[in-house]
């Protein structure tokens, strides 16, 4: 997922962000140690919006899937390449006109 500039609006404190997403601190930090999110401004251990919706985004896929956490990176990784896919798609599609081809005239 991109940064977007709604998301950088909050900043929060590591235990802001532990409250917030409703998880144990160990799994928020277990979160970092995979680089699933990382400060920042690493020296004050801030967070933003971005953050937030990351974590809490791998805090649905642990609940619903049971995920662990190097499997909520992976899925992560993957639904942003999903993502970033899909938005390539609906570019190409608007750049391309589609050509319809009656395949009964042909015959």
């Amino acid at each position: 997922m991109e940064h977007s500039p709604k998301f950088n609006d909050l900043i929060m404190s590591f235990d802001e962000l532990v409250s917030a997403c409703g998880q144990e601190r160990q799994w928020v930090l277990a979160l970092i140690e995979e680089n699933i999110i990382e400060y920042d401004v690493p020296e004050y251990e801030q967070f933003t919006g971005y953050q937030l919706t990351t974590v809490r985004r791998a805090s649905r896929l642990s609940r619903d899937f049971e995920a662990s956490v190097p499997a909520i990176g992976l899925i992560l990784e993957l639904l942003e390449e999903v993502e970033q896919l899909r938005k390539l798609k609906r570019q190409v599609d608007t750049q391309m006109p589609v050509i319809e081809v009656d395949i009964d005239s042909l015959k």
